[in-house]
C-alpha cells in the first residue's frame, strides 16, 4: 500500500486503517471502487428563512441550543417599550410560554437546553443586576449580577449552571467579566479591551468574543477566554457591534450588526480559529438581534432592527464538495 507523506495537518483515512470510516471522517481518503485519492472542500453555507416570531422585537436575549430547532428567547424591545414575552422555537414555529418577572432589552442570555435557561442583567428601562432562572415551565427570581449591566452578549457563553458574560454598559462601557455557577456571579479577570454589543460564544472555560462597540467606535477585536484570561487574536473584517455569534473558540460564525458605515448590516465571517473570513450574507441586514448557537452550523439569527423584526434565518453547515486528487 502506497504511504502518503508531506501533508500537514490533513487526516488520511482508509478501510485498511479504520473499518467504519466513511467519506465524512476524512480530509483525504482513497476511493477503491474508483482507485482515486479524493479530498473534500468545505463550501461557504447559507442563510434560509425559518419561522417568524409572535411578536416582533429587538434587543433580544436569547439561548440557543445545536441545532438551532431549540431557541428560546426572552424579553426585549418592541412599541412602547421593554416587553417581557418569552418564546420557544421548535425549528419550523414559535409558541409563547410563561413570560419573565421583569421586563427588559439588551440582557444576556445562557443555557444549552431551553429548559434550563439564566437571563442576567439588560435595560428596565434603566440598567438593572436582576437575574432569572427558566426551569422549563417557570422564571425565578435568583442572585444578581454583582455589577448592573446592559448590551451584554444576547446568547452569553456557557450554560445555565456554568455561564459567562462579558463586556456591555453600567452605563459606562466595561470590560468585566462575571460567570455563573448556578447559585452566584464571580467576577473575573477582564477583557483587554472593553466594549459592549459583542458576540460572545463558547463554554465557560473556553469563549471567543468579537466585535463590539466601545468606548467611541466601532470595535473589530476579537478574544479568546481560556478560563483564566483573555487572549487577543485576529480582528474582524469588518468591525461593528449588536451582532450574532456561534460556535467555539476554533469554529465560530459571526454575522449582522451594525458598522460606522451602515445602520445595519448583513455580513456574516466565519472563525477557523486563526482567522475570519466573509461568506454568505443574511436576506435581511439587521443589528440588535436575538440569536447564537453553540456550534458553527447551528447558528440562528432572530427579529432585530431596523424597527422591530419578526423574521428570523438559519445558517446551514457548510456544503462540502468532494475533489478527485490528479497527475499529469
Amino acid at each position: 500500500m502506497a504511504t502518503y507523506k508531506g501533508i500537514k495537518g490533513v487526516k488520511v483515512v482508509t478501510k485498511a486503517t479504520d473499518p467504519t470510516a466513511s467519506e465524512a471522517d476524512a480530509t483525504v481518503w482513497y476511493n477503491s471502487t474508483g482507485n482515486a485519492l479524493k479530498y473534500s472542500v468545505a463550501g461557504t453555507g447559507a442563510w434560509a428563512a425559518g419561522g417568524g416570531l409572535n411578536t416582533a422585537r429587538s434587543q433580544i436575549p436569547t439561548s440557543v441550543m445545536a441545532p438551532s430547532s431549540a431557541t428560546l428567547c426572552a424579553g426585549g424591545s418592541t412599541a412602547p417599550g421593554e416587553v417581557a414575552v418569552v418564546e420557544k422555537y421548535d425549528g419550523t414555529s414559535w409558541t409563547e410560554v410563561n413570560n419573565i418577572n421583569t421586563a427588559r432589552r439588551n440582557a444576556g442570555g445562557c443555557g444549552t437546553v431551553n429548559t434550563a435557561v439564566v437571563i442576567a442583567g439588560g435595560q428596565s428601562p434603566g440598567v438593572t443586576a436582576i437575574c432569572e432562572l427558566y426551569d422549563g415551565t417557570s422564571w425565578t427570581e435568583v442572585n444578581n449580577l454583582n455589577q448592573a449591566k446592559t448590551s451584554v452578549a444576547p446568547g452569553g457563553a456557557g450554560s445555565s449552571t456554568a455561564g459567562l458574560l462579558a463586556g456591555g454598559s453600567t452605563p459606562s462601557i466595561t470590560n468585566q467579566t462575571e460567570s455563573w455557577d448556578g447559585t452566584c456571579w464571580t467576577e473575573l479577570n477582564n477583557l483587554n479591551t472593553a466594549r459592549q454589543a459583542m458576540g460572545v460564544v463558547g463554554t465557560q472555560t473556553a469563549s471567543i468574543a468579537g466585535g463590539g462597540y466601545g468606548p467611541s467606535t466601532y470595535a473589530g477585536e476579537a478574544e479568546v477566554w481560556d478560563g483564566t484570561s483573555w487572549s487577543e487574536v485576529n480582528n474582524l473584517n469588518t468591525a461593528r457591534g449588536w451582532l450574532g455569534a456561534a460556535g467555539t473558540t476554533t469554529s465560530a460564525v459571526g454575522f449582522a450588526g451594525q458598522s460606522a458605515t451602515s445602520t445595519q448590516t448583513a455580513l456574516t465571517e466565519t472563525w477557523d480559529g486563526t482567522s475570519w473570513t466573509e461568506v454568505a450574507d443574511l436576506a435581511t441586514a439587521r443589528q440588535s438581534i436575538g440569536g447564537g448557537g453553540t456550534t458553527q452550523g447551528a447558528a440562528i439569527a432572530v427579529g432585530g432592527a431596523p424597527g422591530y423584526l419578526s423574521s428570523v434565518e438559519v445558517w446551514s453547515d457548510p456544503v462540502y464538495a468532494i475533489k478527485t486528487v490528479t497527475v499529469s
